[in-house]
């Protein structure tokens, strides 16, 4: 008879015991898989919630040294009504410096792992006259690369606006006393210009420095007041995982000539550590709880060599090797881990796919907590959220599978060391 006949024949006659067994490799295979998925699903969703709290992770500018012009050493002479600057002179010295083309837009968006993009042209100019710093943006891809203004009153930009509408600074409105709804007008100095529509305000942050004092217009409107027409001067960059950001920064810098990449290092490399501290938390437990199952294993074979002692003992008075007794034991651990790692797996894809659905419904029931984080693009409102992956699948599966065959390795060794002699004492 073969080792796999012995090993379900004894697996069948003691199936109390068996089942018992089986359950704690189905319980740790399960929750391993769990955790795995939850450490997945996790990652995806910080990655997701960073890309809403987060502002652009990559800055890509001109990668020559910026030149200012007029001056002595590059600096434009002074005089004039605002603060010593006079005509081109505040843009002058406040200008970004060199620029880069529009096409670099669509070679930055090609780059692997870049999630979205948004150019900006930031340039000097004047609204009622006095002097300011003018941000040009796309509406629709700035609103998916950063984490967007804070607006105070009225509304944000938008791309279908045809009126020239401008979003100023709650400092700057206040300056220049005029709110939403009214029409402020917008030029490179400042004795002229076009009118613009406010069509909101923004809280900068900050009561002093540049953001004090600034707007936010349409893109090609800021080009032609700069007079840079498909010109921008930055480039923001959303990875598709924040543990990307160096890499995609560095092939962004060497695979496209003239520009240079900055990096948030701070806020993305926090966010790295956090899901690489996750996954490593998660997986900590679950193998626990699968070791837990693996002793579980160990002292139930153990307990059968002991029961089996005259069995064993007729086998090896029958001609049987120590190899042979070794590998039906072996057999029967290895059967054991299997059964326990299907079980386990199918049991942990079905609470896997449930737990989204049945956090999302606690979280619904107490949504006075999750309700703050509404600004995160309700990304903490579904509750725990999990992802299934092969990976994951056969990690957990061969997990079960290898922790019930090591768990019969002492077991089955110390059957085979039994004496045929000493074991048929108990005959």
């Amino acid at each position: 008879m073969s080792s796999w006949s012995l090993a379900a024949k004894s697996l069948r006659r003691r199936r109390t015991r068996t089942i018992l067994t089986v359950s704690g490799i189905v319980v740790g295979v399960s929750m391993i898989l769990v955790l795995l998925s939850l450490s997945t699903g996790t990652s995806t969703q910080t990655s997701g919630l960073l890309r809403n709290l987060v502002g652009a992770e990559i800055t890509v500018v001109n990668g020559t040294t910026p030149t200012f012009p007029g001056g002595s050493g590059g600096f434009p002479g002074t005089g004039g009504s605002t603060g010593g600057f006079g005509g081109g002179g505040f843009r002058g010295l406040f200008g970004a410096g060199n620029t880069l083309n529009e096409s670099v837009v669509d070679s930055v968006e090609k780059v692997s792992g870049v999630y979205a993009v948004s150019p900006q042209l930031t340039t000097t100019g004047y609204v009622d006259g006095d002097a300011t710093f003018l941000y040009g943006i796309d509406p629709t891809t700035y609103a998916n690369v950063t984490s967007g203004l804070n607006i105070a009153s009225g509304s944000m930009l938008s791309a279908d606006d045809t009126d020239n509408p401008i979003v100023l600074s709650t400092t700057f409105a206040s300056e220049l006393n005029v709110t939403v709804g009214s029409t402020v007008t917008v030029g490179p100095n400042s004795t002229g210009g076009s009118s613009f529509f406010v069509v909101g305000t923004y809280n900068p942050g900050s009561t002093f420095g540049p953001g004090s004092s600034s707007a936010y217009v349409l893109l090609p409107a800021a080009q032609s007041i700069a007079g840079q027409a498909n010109q921008v001067t930055d480039i923001y960059v959303k990875t598709e995982s924040p543990g990307l950001v160096s890499s995609v920064a560095s092939l962004i810098t060497s695979t496209i000539p003239g520009v240079t990449a900055n990096t948030a290092t701070t806020v993305t490399g926090a966010a790295s550590t956090l899901t690489g501290t996750l996954s490593t938390f998660f997986t900590v437990i679950g193998l626990v709880a699968l070791m837990a199952g693996g002793f579980g294993v160990i002292n139930t074979m153990l307990m059968s060599i002991s029961e089996r002692t005259r069995e064993i003992g007729t086998l090896r008075a029958m001609g049987a090797t120590k190899g042979e007794v070794m590998r039906i034991f072996m057999t029967e651990a290895f059967v054991i881990g299997l059964i326990g790692a299907g079980v386990g797996v199918l049991i942990g894809v079905a609470v896997s796919v449930a737990l989204p659905y049945l956090s999302g419904s606690a979280a619904a029931t107490t949504g006075g907590f999750t309700g703050g984080f509404a600004g995160a693009g309700g990304a903490l409102r579904g509750g725990l959220e999990t992802a299934l992956t092969a990976g994951n699948l056969l990690l957990s599966l061969g997990l079960g599978v290898l922790v019930g065959a090591l768990a019969g390795v002492y077991p089955a060794w110390r059957a085979s060391r039994m004496s045929p002699v000493e074991a048929l004492r108990h005959v």
